[in-house]
């Protein structure tokens, strides 16, 4: 009867190695098992125990550790790289109609309100109904609007956008913003109520006629509030564009999605994007609506 160890790294089987074989000489200095074993071989390592040929036992344990670190390297070495899992990205662009249809639904409040979207004028120095907003912003608001009041006149469209401000002015009420401004000047409140129908009219801005300072002066702010601004056309607006972006084509507006705020000579401007859009679906064979 007699006994025999056979050793297998991941399955490949291996002599085993005799620890009093070392040449004496070697002492103390490393070789290359000691070197496997400090590198942290990876694998299992499977010890098969034979008597008269039958097998009568097996354990399996990490290689790291056993001695036969080296041995596993070299046969991680032998096998085929696994490649690298592929990744496909793709890409959906949509066309320009529909991602233009898109930012226009955004900007007015819906494909409804798209759909019969007229240039009517907003009603001229629309008054601010005081009573009709929450009861602890009714005096910061009084305060605002009494510097609306003080603003020269716009260059355009003067009385359409005293509507705008004191419309935008109510909804911030009752959207919270002006409890959180309760601290800010009402100046500067002002401010940030002007500049955000500006920027929602496209009158200022890349290719606009005019600077934001020309609708701000007589409130006697150095700067105006963009940062205040913009947090406000966030609440009210949401995300301000379709997939993260506008239309190349589009002006440079914050969305309010609110044709309440917006004057007839910008929705004039939004009528005929409209338009050629639907025109351009049509003609790709889609279904026009408005």
């Amino acid at each position: 009867m007699g006994e025999r160890w056979l050793y297998g790294v991941d399955g490949g089987l291996l002599e085993p190695e005799d620890e009093w074989g070392r040449d004496p000489w070697l002492d103390g200095v490393p070789t290359s098992r000691d070197v496997g074993r400090a590198a942290g071989a990876p694998g299992t390592l499977t010890e098969i125990v034979l008597i008269d040929g039958h097998v009568v036992d097996s354990v399996s344990r990490p290689v790291s550790g056993s001695g036969y670190e080296c041995a596993a390297l070299e046969v991680a070495h032998l096998r085929e790289p696994v490649p690298p899992p592929r990744v496909e990205r793709v890409i959906v662009r949509e066309e320009p109609q529909e991602e233009m249809l898109h930012w226009l639904e955004r900007v007015v409040g819906g494909a409804e309100v798209l759909a019969v979207l007229d240039d009517d004028p907003l009603p001229l120095a629309e008054p601010l109904e005081l009573d009709l907003l929450p009861l602890g912003s009714r005096d910061l608001a009084s305060a605002v609007d009494e510097h609306l009041d003080l603003v020269d006149p716009a260059p355009i469209l003067a009385g359409q956008l005293l509507t705008a401000y004191r419309r935008l002015l109510a909804t911030a009420a009752h959207e919270g913003m002006l409890h959180l401004w309760r601290d800010v000047p009402p100046e500067r409140t002002a401010a940030a109520i002007i500049h955000c129908v500006i920027k929602a009219n496209a009158l200022s801005g890349a290719g606009a006629p005019f600077g934001v300072a020309t609708f701000l002066r007589g409130l006697g702010v150095g700067s105006p509030p963009t940062s205040r601004s913009r947090s406000l056309a966030l609440v009210i607006g949401g995300t301000q564009w379709p997939h993260g972006r506008s239309p190349s084509q589009a002006p440079e507006v914050y969305v309010l999605g609110d044709t309440g705020l917006l004057v007839s000579r910008f929705r004039n401007e939004l009528i005929t994007y409209r338009d050629l859009a639907h025109t351009a679906r049509a003609a790709l064979g889609g279904v026009a609506t408005g």
